[in-house]
């Protein structure tokens, strides 16, 4: 069995879909089922958002992304299969006319109507994709409503394995056509309820049913030609990474790395499961599978800014139990998500690595704590990390913060089994760091 997912960013016009159907008439098994899992079509998802953004223009929003829809199918269809497939798209989009009326009116969302709004987005794809295929001669069928169980974590829901299972396994006994196209991202509650698994959840979609059907390979088809070295925007030199350790690519979807679902690799832990990340538009690919070997050395460095480092300073903090517990929970009761953390043995010092949007709701929040906190700072900072399974190999580290040195970074961390080091540096620094850092990269890979 093969699972196949396509990305929304690779189905924005005709000529998209024609490079897809000549890609999957080369991966599809005719003598099995082939789970095809889609994305939205490109920037379908962002409009929905809108919806919620901006209620007095839901209805217009709405309208837009019924056209888009069906003008991209009256071009890939044509006859029965596009009077077929029409009135399930307009159905659709009654469904979500129904729903941006009521959000207009009320001018509220709550979580739950969001993912429900979001979810939208998936449900046209399956329809488009499965339509185009059937117009291309290859039988196909689709799943509506997601197979995949979850809990009620709104926005960030987690996935039940069984119930997905048996729920997945029976809707897949009830088709004959052995293409089956089922929406990504999105999932139901045990109580029917619409939920999304997050940023970058088609790929996590893609790799649960990997592991639920007992897939040897999970592929998934993307905009660039696997995972790369690092940005090409900002450095093009950047490479295709031909191979990863699934340490090494937990570590870089955790830090940023094209955009994947934190959670992608999870399900292919302790399997045989093969994940192979490829280009529609070029040659290249990146396969993850298994774990490090002695051979593997350095692979990509991933960035993220708009960082504030948050640095608390006090001796009433020294040696007084529950004192760093108490500015711990003040950043939970902010409701601000702590990136990094920083102490030196004296601790006198604690430093708090956080999203800059979150500011000015910490240092609020900490300000009440003017009895056990002497002094608050707070600066702009960039974080660098650099993976590679070779960094537990002395000499490979000891080049690598060499590199780093002369930029005097603030602190430095290791991820994952040893395979991450993540350097937390002044955001102007950022850009030199990472060509400092990239330059190691290369330098180790050509030896």
């Amino acid at each position: 069995m093969k699972v196949i997912k396509i990305g929304g960013s690779i189905q924005k016009d005709e000529k998209d879909y024609e490079l897809i159907l000549e890609k999957l008439k080369k991966e599809i098994d005719y003598n099995d089922k082939n789970i095809i899992v889609t994305s939205a079509i490109k920037n379908i998802t962002n409009q929905l958002s809108d919806i919620i953004k901006n209620t007095d223009k839901a209805m217009d929003i709405v309208t837009d992304i019924y056209d888009r829809h069906v003008r991209l199918l009256s071009k890939l269809t044509n006859g029965i299969e596009f009077e077929r497939s029409f009135g399930e798209i307009s159905k659709l989009a009654d469904e979500l006319f129904k729903i941006a009326w009521s959000v207009r009116v009320l001018d509220e969302v709550t979580p739950r109507v969001k993912d429900y709004i979001l979810s939208f987005g998936e449900r046209f794809a399956v329809i488009l994709l499965s339509a185009f295929l059937r117009s291309s001669s290859i039988q196909s069928n689709y799943i509506l409503d997601p197979p995949l169980i979850t809990d009620e974590n709104f926005g960030e829901a987690n996935v039940l394995l069984q119930p997905s299972k048996e729920n997945l396994m029976k809707k897949i006994d009830g088709i004959n056509e052995n293409v089956i196209v089922i929406p990504g991202f999105i999932g139901k509650s045990t109580q029917n309820k619409f939920t999304t698994i997050g940023r970058g959840g088609s790929d996590y979609t893609a790799t649960v049913v990997g592991k639920i059907l007992g897939a040897k390979e999970v592929k998934l088809i993307t905009e660039v030609p696997g995972i790369m070295t690092a940005d090409p925007k900002k450095i093009p030199q950047a490479k295709t990474i031909p191979r990863l350790a699934l340490e090494e690519a937990i570590e870089l979807s955790q830090l940023g790395a094209k955009k994947l679902h934190p959670r992608t690799f999870d399900p292919i832990f302790n399997t045989n499961l093969k994940v192979v990340i490829e280009g529609l538009y070029e040659e290249g690919s990146t396969v993850i599978e298994g774990s490090c070997t002695k051979d593997d050395i350095l692979k990509g460095i991933a960035t993220r800014n708009n960082l504030e480092l948050i640095t608390i300073e006090s001796t009433n903090i020294v040696g007084k139990i529950g004192s760093a517990a108490t500015i711990m929970s003040e950043a939970r009761n902010a409701n601000v998500n702590l990136i990094a953390i920083s102490q030196p043995v004296s601790e006198t010092v604690i430093q708090l690595v956080i999203d800059s949007q979150d500011r000015e709701r910490l240092i609020e929040r900490l300000n009440n704590l003017n009895n056990l906190i002497e002094d608050i700072q707070s600066r702009k900072v960039s974080a660098i990390s650099i993976v590679g399974c070779g960094l537990r190999n002395k000499e490979i580290s000891a080049k690598v913060i060499s590199k780093a040195s002369p930029l005097d970074p603030i602190f430095i961390s290791r991820g994952l089994k040893g395979v991450s080091l993540t350097f937390i540096v002044d955001e102007k620094d950022e850009n030199s760091l990472a060509k400092e850092l990239h330059e190691v990269i290369l330098e180790w890979q050509t030896k």
